[in-house]
C-alpha cells in the first residue's frame, strides 16, 4: 500500500493511525499548511487538495495552494526570465502571465485526466484518440508559449508531489 492509499485511509481516522475510528482530519490540513509555510514544501498541500478536499465544501485549501503556487511560478518565471519586467506595464503584464500559468497548471494537475477514456489511455482495448494513450488531457490554451510554460509547471507539480510521496513512504517504512 503506497502513500496515497494510506493517506486516503487516514482521512477517515481521528488519530491518523491505522484502524482508528472515523473522525476529523484537521491535523492533516494543519500539517500541510505548516509544511508549506515553514519550508515551502507544497507536497502535503498538493496531496490534501487533490485527494482529500471537496472543493464545493472547503475551497480554503485550494485558495491557499493557488496563492503559494502563484508565488512559486512567479519566482521560477523571473529566474528563467520568461517575460521582461523592465517597465511598470511589463511588470503588470508579467504578473497576469504568471497568474495565468499558475491557474492553468494547477487546474490541469488536479483534474488533468482525459475525459474521453477516464485517464486509462484506452477505449475498448485501443489507445484513446483524444489523449493518444497517455491518459492525460491536452492543455487547452491557444498560445504556444503559455502552453509550454503550463506543461513545464505541471511537470514541476508532478515532481513535487512525487518527492513528497517518496519521503512519506520512506518515513512510513521506517516506522
Amino acid at each position: 500500500m503506497g502513500f496515497i492509499d494510506r493517506y486516503i485511509r487516514a482521512l477517515g481516522a481521528s488519530t491518523l493511525e491505522h484502524g482508528a475510528p472515523p473522525g476529523r482530519t484537521d491535523p492533516l490540513l494543519a500539517a500541510a499548511f505548516a509544511a508549506a509555510d515553514r519550508s515551502g514544501d507544497l507536497g502535503p498541500l498538493l496531496h490534501r487538495v487533490k485527494y482529500a478536499d471537496d472543493p464545493m465544501r472547503d475551497a480554503g485549501s485550494l485558495r491557499q495552494l493557488l496563492r503559494l503556487w502563484t508565488a512559486e511560478v512567479t519566482r521560477r518565471g523571473r529566474a528563467h526570465k520568461w517575460v521582461p519586467e523592465n517597465t511598470a506595464w511589463n511588470t503588470q503584464a508579467a504578473h497576469k502571465f504568471y497568474l495565468l500559468v499558475a491557474e492553468l497548471s494547477l487546474a490541469h494537475w488536479i483534474e488533468g485526466s482525459c475525459r474521453q477514456c477516464g485517464g486509462t489511455g484506452t477505449i475498448e482495448a485501443r489507445p484513446c484518440s483524444d489523449c493518444k494513450g497517455r491518459g492525460e488531457a491536452p492543455i487547452d490554451h491557444p498560445g504556444g508559449f503559455v502552453r509550454e510554460r503550463v506543461k513545464d509547471m505541471v511537470s514541476e507539480l508532478h515532481g513535487i508531489a512525487g518527492r513528497h510521496a517518496a519521503r512519506a513512504n520512506a518515513r512510513l517504512k521506517g516506522k
